[in-house]
């Protein structure tokens, strides 16, 4: 016998055995078919108990390992309408960070391209508190609903 006819010969076994372990692939169902629709769960309705507009100030959380940018000194706004929120961080080059209100009442808002500028907090008795992040800067964030 060759080399040619014995190595093939040799790992046959081992590759039906191979074989023997795959999967089943499952049969379609109606939910697979082009024609049915799948059932799709109706959409959650949006939170809307925590709507209106908050106004306040950004504090800087000190930290001795790095300086970060002073807090803005003017009030910052956050606007919430059925359910989706806009935190305008600079009224001067409309500088926006959006997101959506959780069940709870929590919230975390981003810049649509840099993800590590981004507030979050919770909606509690008429105020927004949390914390605003630009890269490894803090900021204490405190608003309170004016309509």
């Amino acid at each position: 016998m060759t080399v040619r006819i014995l190595i093939p010969a040799l790992l046959a076994p081992c590759l039906l055995a191979a074989c023997a372990n795959e999967t089943v692939i499952p049969a379609a169902t109606d939910a697979d078919r082009p024609d049915r629709p799948a059932q799709a769960s109706a959409p959650r309705p949006p939170v809307t108990e925590f709507d209106g507009t908050y106004a306040g100030k950004f504090t800087l959380n000190p930290d001795r390992t790095r300086a970060c940018p002073q807090a803005p000194m003017a009030d910052r706004t956050l606007t919430v309408k059925q359910g989706r929120a806009t935190l305008l961080m600079n009224p001067r080059t409309q500088h926006v960070l959006t997101g959506t209100v959780g069940e709870a009442g929590d919230l975390r808002v981003s810049d649509n391209l840099d993800r590590t500028i981004a507030t979050s907090g919770t909606f509690t008795d008429g105020r927004f508190l949390g914390e605003h992040r630009n890269g490894l800067c803090s900021y204490a964030v405190i608003m309170t609903k004016r309509g």
